[in-house]
């Protein structure tokens, strides 16, 4: 839990007559990362694999995803089991819809096309409703004509091969000779100008109209009758087509890998990556399935192994933070865990109200419904939904708003504890002498815990390092991070002295252990890092310091809530437009105090964890483990069946 799995590289040596099978069982076992095969083992493989099904099952493939494409949706609500590629094929020779599809496609795309093309011209001749005359006259082999907008444009034309008439609705028709037709453009391209081109009619606009609009609805009555024809083969066919393309992309998937694998006449062999809990049944399942005709070890290698998180089932949240960051290496702790604890934590506190805290935690179960049960018509403006999922996909939003209800729900209680909703008291003090929302003497103590908190968090972050560096034996590394540790604590030894004005001479007691512990440390540093090292004295110090911005960041949003409220209250007693002017500033100024208690703990807190915890032991830079197999939404693995 507190480190990714085990990884172990295996080998599997076989005969040809099972590989397909082996292949087909890692796909339903989703458990090995597939490698490429040592050189040295495959000189003794080198016969390139024949896989004379790969284009048919590729074709078929991209037809069907053709078909799911053409077909309106149904739900799949079975699963079907494909025992072999000819059973397979078998089933795809019974779906005979592709001549009807093509048809009632190119049929669907001509008419559309057609209405978009009348469409068009509803909109030109909707401005020339106010001429009578026949529109045949506006265009022919000397003349064509254009519907503009933009009378100060008339007097700058050329008289000698322009005519214009007035519509009366601030639109003109413009009539040109065709020869002079480069030198109208020319002009008009210093203009701002809506310029449409009247299309080579006969009649009048209003019988043109009539005409158009009757196209229109005969070309949306055929529209209707091909989506019924659709709708009808979606019914008789969805589900299978649906089956059958998930199984052929799994089956070309395979192929893919199976001309990857080193083969000879006779046998096979491949290699990959396994968590080791896993190996024994993996093992297992493949004898079990070939016979016990293969042969499967583990091998050494010094190949740095992909990583596996391994966390409870409710902190796999917070796994996406850290894959955000950077992946741990297979020997280092994963601080997932530790992220799941501590971020919610510093989160709450940095918000410190109950309101906002109840708001985070409504807004947080408001997008995980919201992504779990899309609605078919939104009422967020698409400009906010479409900006929002720019910077970060749905699934990306969900795992957010689940990891910030926790934090919403201990940002409710820091509120009840600092009695504060929305910068208002939830309950009487009788006690408290001042009025500011956080007396002042409170405020030393908090700047004090959040310094105490940094401390321990910095000694934490270095006594993580020394077991990871003794893991790797790096022995050096980890004896100088206890001389960090030295300088740390001597630091906030001699700091606090400074700060309750106790002497600091090596005679007081304290100051002489912080002495000691300074110098103890400074020597290991030096010794097991080198003088360059001690560069880094000045960010120790402000590692620790950096944690006070957890009550800084919290008196800020407190601080920002009471003018807010103060100026709300003021207005009160004043005349009924200055009440409405203050209930504007509380509504807004709460809304934007609210934007600011979401976005600044939450990238404050992650910056805490990140930079001044992080960096004490974590290496990061680890490979993700991508285990070969596909999710299953329509067909059955091999072992479900069983």
């Amino acid at each position: 839990m507190l480190k990714p799995e085990k990884m172990v590289k295996i080998r599997i040596i076989g005969l040809n007559i099972y590989k397909n099978i082996i292949v087909d069982d890692l796909h339903d076992m989703g458990i090995m990362q597939i490698e490429s095969v040592d050189p040295e083992v495959a000189k003794i493989f080198n016969k390139i694999p024949n896989n004379d099904n790969y284009k048919t099952l590729s074709d078929y493939l991209s037809k069907f995803r053709g078909y799911l494409l053409i077909l309106p949706e149904r739900p799949v609500r079975n699963k079907k089991y494909f025992n072999s590629i000819p059973e397979l094929l078998d089933d795809i020779s019974k779906i005979n819809i592709k001549d009807k599809l093509d048809d009632l496609k190119e049929n669907e795309d001509n008419l559309l096309s057609t209405i978009r093309e009348n469409e068009n011209y509803i909109n030109v001749l909707e401005k020339l409703k106010g001429f009578n005359n026949d529109l045949s006259i506006l265009n022919n082999n000397y003349v064509e004509s254009f519907v503009i907008e933009n009378s100060e444009l008339i007097n700058n034309f050329k008289k000698d091969y322009t005519t214009f008439i007035d519509l009366n609705n601030n639109y003109f028709i413009v009539t040109i000779n065709r020869k002079n037709e480069s030198e109208f453009f020319s002009l008009l391209s210093s203009y701002n100008y809506q310029l449409l081109k009247i299309p080579e009619f006969s009649g009048t606009p209003e019988e043109k109209l009539k005409d158009i609009e009757n196209i229109i609805k005969d070309s949306n009555t055929e529209l209707d009758k091909i989506h019924n024809e659709l709708n009808k083969i979606s019914d008789e066919n969805y589900e299978k087509i649906a089956q059958i393309e998930e199984q052929l992309d799994i089956y070309v998937r395979e192929m893919e890998v199976l001309s990857q694998v080193a083969s000879s006449d006779d046998a096979f062999a491949m290699e990959g990556w396994v968590p080791e809990k896993e190996y024994d049944s993996t093992a297992q399942a493949l004898e079990n399935d070939s016979k016990n005709t293969i042969v499967i070890r583990k091998i050494e290698t010094k190949e740095e192994p992909p990583t596996k998180l391994s966390n409870p089932r409710h902190f796999k949240i917070f796994e996406f933070f850290i894959r955000f960051y950077s992946l741990p290496q297979e020997y280092e702790f994963d601080p997932t865990l530790i992220f799941a604890l501590v971020f919610p934590v510093f989160f709450g506190l940095m918000v410190g109200d109950a309101g906002y805290g109840l708001v985070i935690l409504l807004v947080s179960l408001f997008i995980i419904h919201r992504v779990d049960h899309p609605p078919a018509k939104s009422h967020i403006p698409k400009k906010i939904s479409g900006f929002i999922l720019m910077i970060m996909g749905k699934n990306s939003l969900k795992t957010l708003a689940k990891a910030l209800i926790p934090a919403s729900i201990i940002a409710i209680i820091f509120g009840v504890i600092f009695n504060e909703f929305f910068g208002f008291t939830i309950y009487p003090v009788p006690f408290r002498v001042s009025t500011r929302p956080v007396p002042v003497h409170y405020i030393g103590k908090l700047l004090l815990i959040s310094g105490y908190i940094g401390l321990a968090f910095v000694i934490f972050g270095f006594a993580l390092g020394i077991i990871n560096n003794l893991y790797i034996n790096h022995k050096k590394v980890a004896v100088a991070k206890f001389g960090w540790i030295f300088m740390a604590i001597a630091f906030a030894i001699l700091g606090l002295n400074l700060i309750h004005r106790i002497s600091l001479s090596p005679l007081n007691f304290s100051s002489l252990i912080g002495y000691i512990l300074l110098i103890l440390g400074f020597i290991l540093v030096v010794l097991f890092e080198g003088t360059q090292s001690l560069m880094e004295i000045p960010s120790i110090i402000s590692h620790i310091l950096s944690y006070t911005r957890i009550v800084g960041i919290l008196l800020a949003s407190v601080v920002l809530a009471l003018v807010i409220n103060t100026v709300f209250v003021g207005t009160l007693s004043d005349p009924v437009y200055f009440i409405f002017l203050g209930i504007l500033i509380l509504v807004f100024g709460q809304l934007f105090n609210i934007i600011i208690a979401v976005f600044e703990p939450g990238i404050q807190g992650a910056r805490l964890l990140y930079v001044e915890f992080f960096s004490k032991f974590y290496f990061g830079n680890g490979k993700p483990f991508r285990p070969f197999g596909t999710r299953r939404l329509y067909t059955l693995k091999k072992f479900d069946k069983k």
